[in-house]
């Protein structure tokens, strides 16, 4: 119960006050003013009863926040802002090609140096030339296991090759059997559904010591070995059989017709049969349209607040360094870096890191016509 002499805070209104007298059922309030108010009892609440002490200024902070804040010259802390929207990369933007809803899927050993087959390292290569984003998984086992081991798994995007390991030669006998996995599946888009992929192949591991087992293809300009997985939208059914390397032989007269029915009907590659679609024989990334990057600040962040020149200069390199390993397997794909004139001092920046990090790529200025003097053009 409400007494003289009690402080209170309004219920249905801001402000409070003492309690001065109470007549009935109504309370009279003196605020820190001096002003006295008849408030309704129940419209009240006791927040320190009377006889017991409190400051000044924990009064004011009782009743006003902000002027106590003030007082002690302590900011308030501000409201949590929100996450901005992420502004969409340019390597999330989805170029499709013509053939590209007809998926081929490679498998591929890279050597590190194809001269020195017999010390060097090779990097496990997932291709996938297509329209579709691809989640997978890649798994190994020796002849001794029963059981799967997980080596990679993540999601490939549209005509995206990605390292999936790097194998010494010591490695290899735990590369005896190999499988491959995967959905296939668009974004933000209707799509025809495809049939999940599961396959394993049985690895010939003499073969990564012939050099006449690896040779450019497709997608490599280097020497690989090759294992497809899905041709022309269907699973490849083989087994250690290279059908490609078949194929070529039975059209140069190396391997006669009869011996290409038996491989045909063991390994049911149908040797010697036209393809039902056209077969492309160039690289599909050398068909990709060109890729421009804008580099100015604002296309990569929303907000600059609190950002040192330094750091606005590194997220901008960063963007570099993060589009030029996406596409860095892409022999002829062209990127426009779109830098601006400015003092030159991201350009400089730029060029220093492509020449120091991707020395195999061709620097240029870009059309003028179009970008003026402030961009760089990359041809992987």
């Amino acid at each position: 119960m409400a007494k003289a002499g009690d402080r209170v805070r309004f219920l249905n209104s801001t402000g409070g006050g003492v309690i001065t007298r109470i007549e009935g059922k109504t309370a009279y309030v003196e605020d820190e003013d001096g002003f006295e108010s008849p408030i309704l009892l129940k419209d009240i609440v006791v927040v320190l009863p009377a006889g017991l002490e409190i400051s000044k200024v924990d009064a004011v902070k009782m009743f006003n926040q902000a002027a106590f804040d003030e007082g002690r010259k302590v900011p308030r802390p501000e409201k949590e802002k929100e996450a901005p929207e992420p502004s969409p990369s340019p390597l999330e933007k989805v170029e499709e090609t013509i053939h590209g809803d007809v998926p081929e899927i490679i498998l591929a050993f890279e050597p590190e140096d194809a001269k020195r087959l017999g010390v060097t390292k090779f990097a496990a290569v997932l291709v996938n030339d297509s329209n579709y984003f691809l989640h997978f998984t890649f798994l190994r086992r020796n002849e001794n296991e029963r059981a799967w081991n997980l080596v990679y798994e993540g999601t490939a995007a549209p005509n995206e090759l990605i390292d999936m390991a790097v194998l010494t030669h010591q490695d290899l006998p735990d590369y005896e059997k190999i499988a491959f996995q995967c959905v296939a599946f668009k974004k933000d888009k209707t799509f025809s559904l495809l049939p999940p992929v599961n396959v394993t192949r049985k690895l010939d591991l003499t073969k990564f010591h012939k050099f006449h087992c690896f040779r450019p293809g497709r997608y490599f300009d280097n020497p690989v070995l090759e294992f497809p997985v899905v041709r022309s939208g269907e699973v490849v059914v083989q087994n250690e059989i290279d059908v490609k390397f078949l194929e070529e032989s039975l059209a140069n007269g190396r391997v006669d017709k009869g011996a290409a029915a038996e491989l045909s009907k063991k390994y049911r590659t149908d040797l010697g049969k036209k393809d039902k679609k056209p077969r492309i024989s160039e690289s599909p990334f050398k068909k990709l349209p060109l890729i421009e990057v804008d580099l100015h600040i604002a296309e990569l962040t929303d907000s600059t607040v609190g950002m040192e020149p330094k750091d606005m200069l590194e997220m901008q390199l960063s963007e570099v360094r993060k589009t030029m390993e996406a596409h860095k397997r892409r022999t002829g794909q062209k990127i426009v870096f779109i830098h601006g004139k400015g003092e030159g001092v991201l350009r400089k920046a730029v060029l220093d890191l492509l020449k120091k990090e991707y020395p195999k790529a061709d620097l240029q200025d870009a059309s003028f016509r179009e970008y003026g003097f402030g961009a760089t053009l990359v041809t992987i």
